[in-house]
Formats: structure tokens, sequence, C-alpha cells
């Protein structure tokens, strides 16, 4: 008898504190319920409202800075544009551009209702360079201080500063498919049954409808150029592709030669030596291997280090490794 009520006590202590866990996990959107219990509100609102811009470079983006969490509010305050999928409410960023490699998490927030959201990214020219949706946003069960949401982590690439092609700009918004959707989530009960190791005999696993507005957790963390998990994004190194390209004027077949070139007297330099094979092999290998590990840096370093011993090829090289990456 005095091991059951010791057991006993055992369980309503541990059963108190994954209540109040789980009090504590859904925490942030009781200051939201407004904006998380008016589905029919925010669909009425955004089938009436104005699109803010005629073009994505025009959204009002904001800066974001990396090393914290930042919850988001979308509702009928926030501005509306006509995405591929459909008119939606939004939130756009500005991505931090000096660090290192960004490892993002995009978390909508489940209470009645889900935003459940999709990612647009754009280089620094706003061109969509991939759409971050279902196949990496998925349904999250509540752990610890995190509620139940919906979540994606992806990684923008910062290795090659002043890149045009780099991710530059983030959106957040939601597809006219999904607000007729709805996310099933893990029961109350099942929950604390998996926690605790015993049999569930609870409630059904409830269904969550998608909705117009919602709450979004947003977190950059500044990974100092190491990159993390899949997700990836690299971008073409244009500045080394393209950097002995001749200039072509708009008029067919006419090259345009740079001012600096035609009043400037070339300068010849003796190339070295032509570099021996089994020399030649191992730059090419070590290039390589550093454009698959992402370090272009390192990669164009080596270019230069063999160019300088007589390498004749090392830069066709590297151009084939970073072609070849973006594939």
């Amino acid at each position: 008898m005095k091991y059951t009520k010791i057991a006993l006590a055992v369980f309503c202590s541990t059963l108190i504190t994954a209540c109040a866990s789980l009090e504590t996990a859904v925490a942030p959107t009781q200051a939201f319920k407004q904006i998380l219990n008016s589905r029919e509100q925010a669909t009425q609102q955004l089938n009436n409202a104005s699109v803010c811009c005629s073009h994505i470079s025009k959204l009002q983006y904001q800066p974001l800075a990396a090393g914290k969490a930042q919850l988001v509010a979308i509702d009928g305050n926030s501005p509306v544009f006509a995405f591929p999928e459909g008119n939606s409410y939004y939130a756009a960023f500005k991505l931090p551009t000096h660090s290192g490699d960004l490892k993002i998490t995009v978390a909508g927030l489940i209470d009645q209702t889900v935003f459940n959201p999709s990612v647009l990214l754009l280089d620094a020219q706003f061109n969509v360079t991939r759409t971050i949706g279902a196949d990496i946003i998925s349904y999250q069960p509540a752990r610890l201080l995190d509620g139940d949401r919906v979540e994606g982590v992806f990684t923008v690439d910062r290795s090659y500063v002043g890149n045009p092609n780099n991710e530059t700009y983030m959106v957040i918004y939601t597809t006219q498919a999904t607000l007729a959707d709805e996310t099933q989530i893990m029961s109350p009960s099942k929950m604390m049954a998996k926690a605790m190791s015993v049999q569930d005999y609870g409630a059904k696993d409830p269904l969550i409808p998608h909705s117009a507005w919602g709450v979004v957790n947003v977190e950059v963390e500044d990974t100092s150029a190491t990159v993390i998990g899949d997700n990836f994004y690299k971008p073409v190194y244009q500045d080394a592709i393209t950097a002995n390209a001749p200039v072509v004027d708009p008029a067919p077949n006419k090259l345009v030669v740079p001012a600096a070139v035609a009043v400037t007297k070339p300068v010849v330099t003796q190339m070295p030596p032509a570099m021996l094979s089994d020399s030649e092999a191992f730059y090419h290998e070590q290039i390589k291997k550093s454009v698959s590990a992402g370090d272009i840096d390192k990669a164009m370093q080596l270019v230069g280090e063999a160019e300088r011993a007589g390498s004749r090829n090392a830069k066709a090289v590297f151009i084939d490794a970073v072609k070849r990456s973006q594939k």
C-alpha cells in the first residue's frame, strides 16, 4: 500500500508538471486569441482587401536581425499581395547580409486556427530563388516550451559576400489552396500518454482549420559559415564565373571594350612553367572538395595558388565545380 501511494504521488506530480508545461507551451498564443479565433472574419476581410503593390520588389521589407526569435502577428492590419498561389496577407523581411550562413526557423503557431506558412526567398535583385512549402514545413507536436506548430527549418548561404545572387529577402505568406485545408494535431491526452509511456484511451486527434490570419514565430541563427542540415540554397558565384567574360553590346555581334582597357597599354607578364601533371591533379581535387563543402573562398585561393605555380586550367575546374554544385 505504501508503494502504491508513492507511485500515485509521483504520477500526480508528473501530471501536474506536464500540464504546467503544456500551459506554458501555448502561452505565446494567449495574447493573440482574437487573431487565432477569427477564421471567418479573416477570410471575409481577405476577399475584400486591396493588394498593396504591383511588384514584389515594392513590398514592405523589415530588417531581420540574427540571434533572437520574433513573434509576427499577421492579421487585418497586415498588407496583402497577389502571390502566384492567390492573394494573402504577408510579412516581408530583409535578411542579415554581413554574417555567417543563416539557419532560419519559421513556425505557424497553433491555437483554434493556424496560419499555415509558405516562405518565398529572393536574391538582391528580387528574383525568386526558391519557395519553402509543405515539403519542408510540417506539423510539430508541442515539446518543452514550444506549443503545437507547423514548422520549417532551412539554411541561407553567406559564403560569398557581395554576390547579387545571395538570398537577401524573405516573404512569409499562405496560399489559397491551404486556406481550405486543416492540420491534424496530437490530442493532449495522447501527448500526455506518450510522455509517460502509458496506453492512451483519450479523445481523437483534433483537426485545426487553416486561416488567413495567424501568428508566426521567426528565428534566425548566424551559424558562422557552418552548413547545417538540408534545405540549403547555394547561389551561383557570378563574380567568379563572369570575371573574364567580354561585355556584349545590345547590337548583334558587337563587343564593347571597357574604357579602362581601351586607353591602357597592356602589360605583358611572363607565364610560369607549366605545372607537373601530378601537382595539377592534386590542385584539381582540392578545388573540387572545397566547392563541394561550400568553402568557395578556399577554392578560389587554391585556384590563385595553382595558377601562380603554373596551372593552365585550375580556373576552368573551379567554374565547372561551381556549376555542378548548383544541380
